[in-house]
């Protein structure tokens, strides 16, 4: 009998297999590598707009810029947020109460 077809039939069944596995493995790493990429720059990015945020309303405060304290909204990860907010841990005394936009 001859058995080298089917040698090179299970040989080639075979280095197809592998490929495919190689093939899935590297689109599994592309697609988390830049997943992961993402996730360790968003904090980077939501530091710069939260300190972007503190620093204007610290400004406000400073001038006493009850329009800008009071109504002004900004945007953090796509949330609105004002001054007010306890989050940003401003400090200012400038009340807002009875103020109107």
């Amino acid at each position: 009998m001859n058995h080298k077809a089917f040698e090179l039939a299970i040989s080639t069944l075979v280095v197809i297999i592998l490929g495919i596995l190689v093939l899935v493995a590297v689109i599994i790493a592309v697609n988390g590598g830049f997943e992961s990429f993402k996730s360790a720059t968003d904090p980077f990015t939501d530091t710069t707009q939260a300190t972007a945020v503190k620093t204007a309303c610290q400004n406000s405060c400073q001038q006493e810029s009850k329009i800008i304290y009071c109504c002004a909204e900004y945007e953090i990860d796509s949330n609105p947020i004002n001054c007010t907010d306890s989050r940003l841990d401003l400090g200012c005394t400038l009340d807002c109460t009875g103020f109107t936009c």
